[in-house]
């Protein structure tokens, strides 16, 4: 009969029912993957990856969303951690010789799963979902450093590491959580905002019960990006001068005292002095076998420079190499103490191109975000994230090493998909 309504359509997307009850559940499961990565991380390691991730495939109903999937592959970050994942995949799946060599891949799900929490928070309001990212980092820079002095002087340990992880990645989860944190200064106009100044300082006091010499190289850098964030006001101002001051003089208290973990410290010029520039001469013994590492990697890759060995055979390679020192890692886990050297003997061009790919990919797609009021908050977070994770790949496996990948490829996803519902503004 003409004129008669159409009924409605019965499918998910129609349904208010069905609806509130995927925001409610995909709400949970991405406040769940929040507090893994972002608060409990730095104490529980690659639990909280873990946690994280699970929380992740939770949010998998928002890919029956219309046009979700086109919404991620014109992302350009999201795009890049797609590509990288399906790389490697392909790689580890071409060099497997057991059919558990290909699980190593679990330690990167977290690059296609981003994509979920990209799409929940192109759902908010881009000041909110900042604000919550970086309140939680503050929470978590909190929480790392409470346990690192618990370490110190309740366990007795001589370097703070947590309760699961290591004295290298905990003051690295502690690095990028603290300096994220220091946006919360400039999207609070209140009192609020000194409550955000204390992220890097505490990230500081983490690295430095730590004793991580590798982290504390990202410092320089991760420090120059913070003090060009907040220099646009006398506020800021104030907090660079400041800070700069106080950790003046707290160096030079501990260099008068002398104290034992500061020396780890001074002995950097001297490491990179003795490791690059006398062809590692008279350097000591964990630079001279970082330094041994690196060798026998590049020697790797020469070997099988496509496709690599695998990341299930990275031992192996050494082995295979240099049978007289690392004839005992064959067939067990092992790194090379550098991203760019595990990903190019894992897999060859492939491995490294898709690295590469990776450390781009939070800038390029902040770049392409629209410049409005939170451009600048955005690709700060994301210069962050691709610098301070290239420092911390000169000494050591972060980018392969399930925790600091999932921090990575989520923190990315947050600081790219708030901003969206912001109206842009013209490019300069």
């Amino acid at each position: 009969m003409q004129g008669q309504a159409q009924p409605a359509s019965h499918g998910p997307h129609a349904n208010p029912k069905w609806s509130a009850m995927k925001d409610v559940a995909t709400g949970v499961a991405a406040w769940g993957a929040l507090i893994a990565v972002l608060v409990l991380s730095p104490v529980f390691g690659s639990i909280s990856s873990i946690v994280a991730v699970l929380f992740g495939f939770g949010l998998l109903p928002l890919t029956l969303e219309r046009d979700s999937m086109a919404t991620l592959l014109r992302a350009p970050a999201q795009a890049l951690f797609l590509a990288s994942f399906v790389a490697l995949g392909v790689a580890f799946t071409l060099t497997a010789l057991a059919p558990g060599d290909t699980l190593f891949l679990a330690n990167f799900l977290a690059l296609p799963l981003s994509g979920l929490l990209y799409l929940w928070a192109r759902k908010l309001p881009a000041s909110q979902v900042l604000c919550w990212v970086t309140a939680l980092c503050l929470s978590g820079v909190a929480v790392a450093t409470g346990f690192a002095l618990f370490d110190i002087f309740g366990r007795g340990l001589p370097r703070a590491m947590g309760l699961v992880g290591n004295p290298n990645l905990m003051p690295r989860t502690a690095l990028i959580l603290g300096f994220v944190a220091l946006g919360g200064a400039v999207l609070a106009r209140t009192r609020r905002r000194w409550f955000y100044v204390a992220g890097p300082p505490l990230a500081l006091l983490v690295t430095f019960l730590s004793g991580s010499r590798g982290a504390a190289l990202a410092v320089p850098t991760m420090a120059i990006l913070a003090a060009a964030l907040v220099w646009r006001d006398r506020f800021g101002r104030l907090v660079v001068l400041g800070t700069m001051g106080i950790l003046a003089i707290g160096a030079l208290a501990l260099l008068i005292l002398g104290d034992s973990s500061m020396s780890r410290f001074t002995s950097i010029g001297q490491a990179i002095s003795n490791g690059l520039l006398a062809g590692g001469a008279n350097v000591d013994p964990a630079t001279g076998e970082r330094l041994g590492m690196h060798r026998v990697g590049l020697a790797a890759f020469a070997e099988r420079p496509w496709l690599g060995w695998g990341w299930a055979h990275l031992g192996t390679a050494a082995a295979a190499v240099d049978p007289s020192s690392f004839a005992k890692h064959a067939g067990s886990r092992f790194m090379y103490h550098n991203d760019a050297l595990n990903f190019a003997v894992a897999g060859g061009v492939v491995g490294l191109v898709a690295w590469l790919m990776l450390l781009a990919a939070p800038v390029v797609g902040a770049l392409a975000s629209p410049h409005d009021g939170h451009f600048a908050i955005r690709l700060y977070c994301c210069l962050q994230l691709s610098l301070g994770y290239a420092m911390f790949g000169l000494t050591d496996m972060s980018l392969g090493y399930d925790l600091p990948t999932t921090l990575y490829a989520f923190l990315t996803a947050l600081a790219l998909g708030a901003g969206r519902s912001v109206p842009s503004t013209p490019r300069p």
